[in-house]
Parts: structure tokens; C-alpha cells; sequence
């Protein structure tokens, strides 16, 4: 967007989105290299409990974009994570579980990936 007031007055220019040079001939389309944020900007957690939370709000946004059957696998697992009560072996087993769901999914599960390695070596199970 320009704007210039006609009169020899000042002239601003403002700029949103994308800039791009295109040279040579037969181009077509821009490839975009970006993906989304998903679960947006997290604060590093500083206990176990608080990593343990912030997991569960990232699986179970994951948890939507998932095949049914990953999605089972999330509901089978998450109590396990979240409990207070799992048995260090069976937190271990369902983290793993969540960590190959977030490595299938891709770019979105990168934050689930993280969040999974912090709880992991909170803990002492890494």
C-alpha cells in the first residue's frame, strides 16, 4: 500500500506479507518453505508437573488432527502420563507411545516431540 498526498507532500510506503523477484521465464508459483506454530509459544516448564501439563494440552490439541486410531492411542495413554500414580516403567511405555504419534505427524508434532523429551529427562527417564 502507497499513499501519497498529490501535492508534493510526504510519501509513505507500507508493506504486509511476501516480497518476491522473479527472473528468467516459465515460473510458476512461489514455494513456501513455512509451517504453522502449533500449540503456539510455550514457556519452558519448570518442574516435572508443570512439563507433564503442558503436554497434555498439546496431545489433546494433537489429538484432533489425528487418525482415529492415533487418537485412541492418545486417550489409551494420556491418564498414564498425567497420573501421579504410574509406575515409572508404565509413564516411560506411554510417553514412547505419545513420541511415535508426534514423529508420524509430522511438523505438527515437533512441540509434542520437545515436550516429551523435557518430561523424559525431568524425570529421570531419559
Amino acid at each position: 500500500m502507497t499513499t501519497d498526498s498529490g501535492s508534493g507532500g510526504s510519501s509513505s510506503s507500507y508493506h504486509y506479507g511476501d516480497s518476491v523477484t522473479v527472473n528468467g521465464s516459465g515460473n510458476i508459483g512461489i514455494v513456501k518453505n513455512q509451517s504453522p506454530t502449533f500449540g503456539g509459544p510455550q514457556a519452558a516448564p519448570a518442574t516435572p508437573q508443570e512439563a507433564i501439563q503442558q503436554l497434555e494440552r498439546l496431545l489433546l490439541d494433537l489429538r484432533a488432527q489425528v487418525a482415529p486410531a492415533s487418537a485412541g492411542a492418545i486417550d489409551t495413554n494420556l491418564p498414564v502420563i498425567v497420573s501421579g500414580e504410574s509406575a515409572p516403567e508404565a509413564r516411560h511405555g506411554a510417553l514412547m507411545a505419545v513420541l511415535g504419534i508426534a514423529t508420524l505427524a509430522g511438523e505438527v508434532g515437533r512441540p509434542i516431540i520437545e515436550a516429551v523429551t523435557r518430561v523424559l529427562e525431568m524425570m529421570g527417564l531419559a
